[in-house]
């Protein structure tokens, strides 16, 4: 007798069927994907990426974003003047800021520019003597500017007060190696200033900056776009990501090359080892992460019509600076604005990832 049978002769009735609810299959998780910003180095040049960093802006707010810049990014890099830019993007300054939307808080893009428009008298004062050879045994310039505007905006903020994850690159003379100062990591107790001084103490224009015993200069020496530092740092600060996105900032900068009688005789390669070093650099980290498979690297590198120096002070001149800077910002304008949907849309997938438990 059939199990089925015994029960309708013993109760006279089929058994009641237990019925088993469908379990759900939990929607899977979006791969995860982090966005990163690095501002090169390049000293008054640095108004070129404040301009296009107003062009970010403003394609975010037309794109329906309200947060601040910074939050829209997982990671914020810069080196010398690009550090300096990335500080006041995420750390507390006394560069005036603006109230948002969503009730946020962020740095004045345009007082920023101001700042910029103005500081180089005031960081670019040189060193002299009274028969004019002082600057055959010191530094171009004096220390004194850079780091009374260093302490001036960043006041009494330490790395960790950064907003997200900030990576400033400097260089350690006296170990000999790379100095990245992190709002994360060993060096998340440096004050903000040293941070933006030690960024920008390039050689032979200010003396290197002395802190908890490093002797630390310019990042540019080993990275003057510190792009490569910044997703190897992302690769560890977020293991799980599938993709990162870079948008790279330049400040204009030219690359250099020489032809055969330039090469000839100590007097012709001592301008040129600079520059060359520079450009090799350049090239190097873009081969790189142009071939890593988990980088969408976007670069917006469009030279100046002519060449600018780092330290030029010339109010005329940096109004050039900042005319070709929002030509060349119209030129990438849907650049920028097919990166500023990237960015809202990314921040709206992680906010209903949240939400969900998925995140």
């Amino acid at each position: 007798m059939s199990i089925s049978s015994f029960f309708r002769k013993l109760f006279g009735k089929e058994p009641a069927q237990t019925i088993e609810t469908p379990i759900q299959a939990e929607e899977p998780k979006k791969p995860e994907e982090r966005f990163i910003l690095c501002i090169d180095g390049g000293g008054m040049r640095g108004i070129i990426p404040v301009v296009l960093l107003q062009n970010l802006e403003r394609a975010i707010r037309a794109n329906g974003g309200k947060a601040d810049l910074a939050s829209y990014f997982d990671l914020i890099s810069g080196t010398s003047t690009g550090g300096l830019i990335s500080l006041a993007l995420t750390c507390d300054s006394t560069i005036l800021h603006k109230n948002l939307e969503d009730g946020s808080s962020q740095i004045n893009l345009t007082a920023l520019l101001d700042n910029y428009m103005t500081m180089g008298s005031r960081i670019f004062q040189a060193n002299t003597s009274i028969f004019g050879l002082r600057q055959f045994v010191s530094d171009k310039y004096t220390s004194e500017g850079i780091q009374s505007l260093s302490q001036k905006w960043f006041g009494t903020a330490t790395m960790d007060n950064a907003k997200i994850p900030t990576l400033i690159m400097a260089y350690d003379l006296a170990n000999g190696q790379p100095q990245m100062i992190r709002s994360y990591a060993d060096e998340r107790n440096y004050p903000a200033w040293v941070a933006a001084r030690a960024t920008s103490a390039a050689p032979t224009f200010f003396s290197p900056c002395e802190y908890a015993g490093k002797l630390l200069v310019d990042g540019g020496v080993v990275a003057n776009n510190p792009a490569i530092y910044a997703y190897f740092e992302a690769k560890k600060l977020y293991p799980e990501c599938s993709r990162f996105h870079i948008l790279s900032f330049s400040t204009g900068g030219s690359y250099h090359t020489m032809d055969r009688e330039s090469t000839k005789g100590l007097m012709n390669w001592a301008d040129q080892v600079s520059p060359l070093f520079d450009t090799a650099q350049k090239r190097t980290t873009e081969y790189v992460l142009t071939n890593l498979a988990d980088v969408d690297y976007v670069r917006i590198d469009n030279p100046l019509s002519r060449p600018i120096k780092m330290d030029e002070t010339n109010p005329s001149t940096l109004r050039y600076i900042k005319g070709e800077a929002e030509n060349n910002a119209l030129m990438y304008d849907n650049t920028l604005d097919s990166f500023a949907k990237l960015l809202i849309q990314n921040m709206e997938n992680r906010k209903n990832a949240s939400e969900t438990g998925r995140a």
